[in-house]
């Protein structure tokens, strides 16, 4: 609380309009860099649609999604190997009756 307690010099303003400035610039940047996303992500508006309906699968989602796996689902043989690449399905370690510690992958 006491660094609370004085005055704002001149430095001081200079300093926080500074960071402000800053502040501005780093949101215009994001601004861009979404607009580049979309755009690079709009010819696959069908594919995107589809994944929306995944409950829980954003937009922001689905750009990564597609990012990462593209829309080729030939390179995996089944779903079953998609949700294995993507550490979405745990393993069932289970040996003599005792079961091993399972668990999906943390985002």
């Amino acid at each position: 609380m006491d660094a609370l307690n004085g005055r704002v010099r001149k430095h001081h303003r200079k300093i926080i309009s500074m960071h402000y400035e800053h502040f501005l610039f780093i949101e215009k940047q994001i601004l861009e860099v979404e607009r580049e996303i979309d755009r690079l992500i709009e010819p696959y508006s069908e594919y995107i649609d589809l994944l929306e309906t995944i409950p829980g699968v954003k937009k922001n989602a689905v750009a990564v999604i597609i990012a990462e796996i593209g829309v080729d689902m030939s390179v995996f043989p089944s779903e079953h190997h998609l949700t294995s690449w993507g550490g979405l399905c745990p393993g069932n370690n289970e040996s003599a009756g005792k079961k091993k510690n399972t668990h999906t992958l943390k985002a």
